[in-house]
């Protein structure tokens, strides 16, 4: 199993107050060192799935993050998120741009006391370019 991969963190911030972003190759993006990220409190490790297809000729990649939390997720509209690995890498989820990243909360109570309680939160971001890592 390789332990890099993990989620280890995850930040978010809105759309509009990420400035300075620009594509530094396909994979790549350089994000001003000035924004400042709000840290969610994550139970470690969310799970991050990146896939790509072809669908109608174009290829699209989509990237799935979900993570429980026992944080109130409010205005989540907008929202750009950046994951942290455990290698210390960072991989960005979304942009100041459309189209922008979708966020569900699942807010569940449930009828056991050994289940879990806290908020599951799903992101779910499809681009035309490459889910880019930040350096």
């Amino acid at each position: 199993m390789n332990i890099n991969k993990l989620i280890v963190a995850v930040d978010r911030i809105q759309a509009s107050e990420v400035k300075g972003y620009h594509r530094i190759e396909l994979g790549s993006v350089k994000v001003s060192t000035s924004i400042g990220w709000k840290n969610i409190k994550v139970k470690v490790p969310a799970r991050l799935n990146i896939t790509d297809k072809v669908e109608d000729g174009v290829r699209l990649y989509t990237a799935k993050l979900v993570f429980r939390t026992c944080e109130e997720m409010v205005d989540c509209e907008k929202q750009v998120y950046r994951c942290k690995t455990a290698s210390g890498n960072y991989i960005l989820i979304g942009s100041d741009t459309r189209p922008y990243p979708i966020t569900t909360v699942n807010d569940s109570h449930p009828d056991n006391m050994t289940d879990s309680q806290l908020i599951e939160v799903s992101v779910d971001y499809t681009s035309p370019v490459r889910i880019p890592y930040i350096y």
